[in-house]
């Protein structure tokens, strides 16, 4: 695969949700243009006129664009297309290669009459591929809609396509595509097959492992950086082993060809959703904030809204878990339902803390930690250990366990609220 002009496409057909094939073999087009600085072209193969539907391709065209994938030309669409394809098919009707029979329901269609039946092409990944006894097939449907392979070939000579990347499912069609492509006097492009796509079960790539629609994995709170960095990562290597990038211009910056393989690679749900967390984590704040708020179903604390962000970052493992993790710091607490587990010290805890309170509001998160440093003191002074200190404190703010670091606690709430809450777990606690 050398520089120069290279001219890749995407080629979907608007009958179903774009998934994680598809969303692999964008990408891939994606990457080797952006390589070899070519164009890369989109394509909708709309034929089918009673699968294709406009609802799809909506969907197809805003999910490409949510992965951030930026096509130089396009959308073209085949069912724009008809005079392309009735003039090659004279063409080929004119040199005797193809010619006007019944189909198998007694329809008239138009069929290609190979020259030759055996031949060879070449595959980047797997070299020369070998075919034989290729039977006449259809190229015009009774319909007067072309067929697939024709199609294919007609477009792809006519927008000058040199390198034709898809899944290995494509394999058996390319045998009579390049039998068309040598009948009509065209350079074949280069294929690259790419790999299957596996379960963890060896099986074919499907729902019941846990695939989904890329509409799918952006409403239940995926990162696209997520779904590209793993994506890219099912055909393809690192030449340093590299398992994750953070954007996809880090990942065109660092792919290359040369690392594509055929071999079939194995989708992993539970390492995407690894590869999600460890990106949500990455974000800077602010930015994690704006792609949370499609998700939020009421407000985050007025003025506070990147404190309690932070304060949800490490237990967030999809954008979707928000709404969960913020109701587990905001929501009203009963202190009934855990005053009969607190230390007798307890009291003495939460009198010191109401009295450190009064007057504070902690305006950030730094005179938060401050906060907390003075409490461990006084703790360590009076002889508490940090966890007579701390747990009850938790179960006053939250009424949980578990959670984010105290000081973020402090600071999403501030200190009337904070103070609030330990008075009334206080007074539970007294009357307990």
């Amino acid at each position: 695969m050398e520089h120069g002009t290279v001219r890749a496409r995407f080629a979907p057909s608007p009958t179903g949700m774009l998934h994680l094939g598809g969303a692999r073999t964008a990408l891939f087009n994606y990457l080797f243009a952006r390589y070899h600085n070519g164009k890369l072209v989109l394509r909708i193969e709309d034929t089918d006129r009673a699968r294709s539907l406009e609802e799809f391709e909506r969907s197809l065209l805003e999910d490409l664009a949510w992965l951030g994938l930026r096509f130089d030309e396009g959308p073209y669409r085949q069912s724009e297309r008809a005079s392309f394809y009735d003039e090659a098919a004279l063409s080929l009707s004119e040199g005797g290669q193809a010619y006007e029979a019944k189909d198998e329901l007694g329809r008239s269609a138009i069929y290609f009459r190979p020259p030759v039946r055996s031949g060879n092409f070449r595959d980047t990944l797997r070299g020369e591929i070998h075919f034989a006894n290729v039977e006449d097939f259809v190229i015009r449907k009774s319909d007067g809609t072309p067929a697939y392979n024709f199609a294919v070939v007609v477009d792809d000579a006519a927008m000058g396509i040199t390198h034709v990347i898809r899944g290995e499912e494509h394999l058996p069609n390319t045998a009579r595509q390049a039998l068309l492509y040598r009948a009509l006097g065209e350079k074949e492009p280069e294929f690259v097959h790419l790999g299957l796509i596996l379960g963890p079960d060896g099986k074919k790539l499907s729902k019941r492992h846990g695939a989904q629609s890329v509409t799918q994995y952006q409403s239940e709170g995926y990162l696209p950086e997520a779904l590209v960095s793993y994506l890219a990562l099912l055909g393809w290597s690192h030449p340093k082993g590299k398992e994750e990038f953070t954007s996809l211009d880090e990942l065109a910056r660092e792919w290359d060809p040369s690392r594509l393989g055929a071999s079939p690679s194995t989708f992993d749900a539970e390492r995407l959703l690894f590869v999600n967390a460890r990106l949500i984590r990455a974000l800077p704040t602010r930015e994690l904030y704006y792609r949370l708020e499609p998700f939020l179903e009421e407000p985050l604390p007025k003025g506070r809204e990147l404190l309690a962000v932070e304060a949800i970052r490490e237990e967030m493992r999809l954008l979707s878990d928000a709404p969960r993790l913020v109701r587990g710091i905001t929501a009203p607490v009963d202190p009934s339902a855990f005053v009969h587990e607190l230390p007798e010290s307890s009291v003495e805890v939460y009198a010191h803390v109401e009295r450190v309170l009064e007057g504070q509001s902690l305006e950030d998160l730094e005179d938060a930690r401050e906060l907390v440093r003075e409490l461990r003191a006084w703790a360590k002074q009076v002889g508490l250990k940090t966890r007579d200190l701390l747990h009850p404190l938790r179960l006053a703010l939250t009424g949980r366990n578990r959670g984010p670091e105290m000081a973020y606690l402090f600071a999403v709430f501030g200190g009337q609220e904070a103070r609030g809450r330990i008075e009334r777990a206080r007074e539970a606690r007294l009357r307990a």
